[in-house]
């Protein structure tokens, strides 16, 4: 994760966005307004409360871009900190949330691959743009694939079914290693005597 100043923004407030040849040239895709951004600090542990410390923005409203190569966001003026952003390769899932039960309101969730940040969501003020912007998140993924995953099938990129069907899966995994018991005297690898020897010829007549 980039931290940046005012130094990264251009006169109208946008971020700047990497000039070069070839693939270093960087595009912008998508921006909306009025997102907040709610993002947990992966290396802060926990406060006296024992709550997760968040980014000095977290639950802020402020400006997203999604670019060709990167994920930006831009708020207030914290210090001299206006925004963060991403490379979009750090970026390893994200997927439409709508769970109230996960978080009150629609975002789109993201986990990061960061040793700043752990979890990101993005949560637009009309949901209605949220699919817009799970599909720049879609595009950019696309053009920036991990180099591990490259034969995975975007693995990375969940939809809401996608992401509810990987819960029952894991559901159903968990009930049937419930219903698997190991009798207690083998489930150090201990054998009973005779276990293994060949059966008496007679008892198989």
């Amino acid at each position: 994760m980039n931290v940046l100043t005012s130094a990264d923004l251009s006169a109208d407030g946008a971020p700047l966005l990497r000039t070069g040849a070839g693939d270093e040239e960087e595009f912008l895709l998508a921006s909306f307004s009025n997102v907040e951004i709610h993002a947990t600090a992966s290396d802060a542990g926990e406060d006296d409360d024992g709550e997760a410390q968040t980014l000095p923005h977290s639950g802020t409203a402020g400006a997203l871009f999604v670019t060709t190569s990167r994920v930006v966001w831009l708020g207030a003026p914290v210090g001299a900190h206006v925004g963060y952003a991403w490379e979009m390769s750090s970026v390893t899932l994200h997927a439409i949330s709508r769970d109230p039960a996960a978080f009150p309101s629609p975002c789109l969730y993201c986990q990061m691959s960061s040793p700043d940040v752990s979890e990101v969501r993005f949560v637009p003020a009309d949901d209605k743009t949220l699919q817009e912007v799970f599909d720049a998140f879609c595009k950019s993924a696309e053009m920036n694939p991990d180099d591990d995953d490259e034969d995975d099938d975007d693995g990375w990129i969940c939809d809401e079914d996608e992401v509810a069907d990987g819960a029952r899966a894991a559901q159903l995994a968990a009930h049937f290693d419930s219903m698997l018991q190991v009798s207690p005297g083998r489930e150090n690898g201990a054998t009973e005597a005779g276990q293994f020897e060949d059966a008496d010829e007679d008892s198989l007549l």
